[in-house]
């Protein structure tokens, strides 16, 4: 498994984070599963899947092939994904706000839902994923997708301060007081539910939660011999019984159902940190 970074071109870093390639080729008696379950994440993202395609399971129903590029909106439920064998993923990692800038659309009516990047955002996202196949190199196809999105950024949304105080959000791992996240957005708490449902797609209460379960579970899936005593007190929860509620919301499951071999085997653990 291989992950490259790259970071955005200066005109972009206001909205992209970073963006990633990611690869591996699956093999009979490979350490890596290329099945797993993608938990809830405060993270947004633009993917373009450039190998095998990928499959999608949601709840009990059957896997279902999703295009070569997809947009997914706040997800609030886990998914199970299958990479296939020949995985090349490129991954457009957004900033707080960037998805909604980028779109124009309000993100609170795409929640939990994920959708092929052309309905969005139109045929011109076809010719991007061909130039991304047919770039020969992973330096390559960085310099086609920071192109493209280059030539978008007049046409994106304004930045509100509300965008950087969501980032500040996100640096405090979640552990922000309305009042002060309020005040760094420069609005009412009344105002910053309404801007927060539409750039966010979430209440600022409930993005500060499925923050601090994010940090926390990626913090486990990369420290895997880490008690959840430890991790409730890193990431600050008021007692394990705090966090295991939040992992039962988000994951559907209690923690001690994660399991240290299961994550030793995890593509996300081995690879991306979304």
């Amino acid at each position: 498994m291989f992950s490259i970074y790259f970071n955005p071109h200066p005109a972009l870093a206001e909205y992209v984070e970073t963006i990633c390639i990611m690869g591996h080729e699956f093999k009979s008696g490979d350490y890596l599963s290329p099945t797993y379950t993608y938990m809830p994440t405060h993270t947004r993202f633009l993917c373009f899947y450039l190998g095998d395609p990928i499959k999608v399971k949601k709840g009990n129903s059957a896997f279902e092939k999703r295009a070569r590029s997809i947009i997914i909106g706040p997800q609030l439920t886990p998914v199970t994904l299958d990479l296939g064998k020949n995985h090349l993923n490129l991954v457009v990692i957004l900033k707080p706000g960037g998805l909604y800038r980028q779109l124009g659309i309000p993100l609170k009516e795409i929640v939990d839902c994920d959708f092929d990047a052309n309905h969005l955002i139109g045929n011109e996202i076809g010719e991007v994923t061909e130039n991304l196949l047919n770039a020969p190199t992973n330096e390559s196809k960085n310099e086609v997708i920071q192109k493209y999105l280059l030539a978008k950024v007049l046409k994106l949304k304004a930045a509100l301060p509300i965008d950087l105080a969501m980032s500040d959000l996100v640096m405090s791992r979640g552990n922000l007081s309305m009042d002060s996240l309020a005040k760094k957005a420069c609005l009412s708490i009344r105002q910053l539910e309404r801007q927060s449902l539409e750039r966010i797609g979430l209440s600022p209460k409930y993005f500060a939660r499925m923050i601090r379960f994010s940090e926390a579970y990626k913090f486990k899936e990369r420290n895997p011999h880490i008690s959840w005593t430890q991790i409730a007190h890193l990431f600050g929860y008021y007692d394990q019984m705090h966090l295991i509620r939040d992992f039962r919301h988000f994951a559907g499951v209690n923690p001690s159902m994660l399991r240290e071999e299961e994550l030793l085997h995890s593509v996300r653990f081995n690879a991306l940190d979304l």
